[in-house]
């Protein structure tokens, strides 16, 4: 009978296996990156289209080793994603701001819009406001790219490692 002996410490396949770990790793960091893109930019087509500044400050950012946080800078992003229940008044300032950006008019011609504006601080105050999870949205619309983004940056590494994959 005859042995057959393959020596796999000096093989084009030991070497793949070696390298395969880092490259792979290097291919999905940046697979990541491109879907915490994608998500970041349809969270910014599902926010409030009143929210501009929240909006424009919506950013991805790196928390952890594949990991990637989309989110709005703005101080009031947690008051827009959650629901509030009645609470002290709003600052009238912001809301005056957002009146002058939606271009609103007071339905009385005898009301001004700080006065619109104090109306609906009041009723915030009372009322508190009405969730819009616009993240879980996006999270939603893209789960499907995200996955295939992730698949073929593994797919990616594995090939420059030298390793075929299906």
């Amino acid at each position: 009978m005859r042995e057959l002996s393959v020596d796999l410490q000096t093989s084009a396949l030991d070497e793949a296996f070696r390298n395969a770990p880092e490259l792979v790793l290097s291919h999905l960091r940046r697979g990541v990156m491109r879907a915490a893109g994608d998500v970041e930019n349809v969270s910014r087509d599902e926010a409030p289209t009143a929210s501009f500044g929240l909006r424009n400050a919506i950013r991805s950012k790196t928390i952890g080793e594949l990991q990637q946080l989309v989110q709005s800078s703005q101080n009031y992003n947690d008051l827009v994603v959650q629901k509030t229940s009645s609470q002290g008044f709003p600052r009238l300032r912001m809301i005056e701001d957002w009146i002058k950006d939606q271009r609103l008019q007071p339905h009385n011609p005898k009301h001004t819009q700080s006065d619109l504006a104090f109306m609906i601080a009041r009723s915030i105050a009372r009322n508190g406001t009405a969730p819009n999870d616009f993240y879980d949205r996006a999270a939603d619309q893209t789960s499907y790219r995200v996955a295939d983004i992730l698949n073929a940056s593994v797919a990616a590494g594995l090939r420059a490692a030298g390793l075929r994959s299906r």
